[in-house]
C-alpha cells in the first residue's frame, strides 16, 4: 500500500490518509460482496448499514470520526484525490493477487 504523508495542522480526530484508504477498501468490498447478493434495494440498504458498523469497528473507528475525516479531506481537494488513487491502487492490488475462481460468489 502507499504511504501518505499527513499535515501537522490536521486535528487529532480527523484519520491520516493511510488509515482513511483502509477503511475506505473495506467499505467498498462489504458493498460489493452485498451487491452479488442480487437484494432487492431495501434488504441491501440495511445489511450494509450493519456490515458497516463492523467495519467501523474492526478498524476501531466510529461512524462520526470517519464521516468527519471524509468531510475533512473533501475540504482539500488534493488530500482526497491522493486517497483515492491509493484507494484504487490498493484494490487493484487486491484483484491482483486473488486468483479467478468460476463461480465465486463472494471477493477476497
Amino acid at each position: 500500500m502507499l504511504l501518505l504523508g499527513c499535515g501537522d495542522n490536521k486535528p487529532k480526530d480527523i484519520l491520516t490518509p493511510n488509515e482513511m484508504v483502509q477503511v475506505m477498501e473495506e467499505i467498498y468490498i462489504t458493498e460489493e460482496k452485498i451487491n452479488r447478493l442480487a437484494l432487492n434495494r431495501d434488504s441491501a440498504r440495511q445489511v450494509f448499514s450493519i456490515m458497516k458498523e463492523r467495519v467501523f469497528a474492526e478498524a476501531a473507528v466510529s461512524d462520526s470520526v470517519f464521516r468527519r475525516s471524509l468531510d475533512y479531506y473533501m475540504e482539500r481537494p488534493r488530500e482526497l484525490e491522493r486517497i483515492f488513487s491509493a484507494l484504487v491502487d490498493t484494490l487493484q492490488l487486491r484483484e491482483q493477487r486473488t486468483p479467478y475462481r468460476p463461480g465465486q460468489n463472494d471477493l477476497p
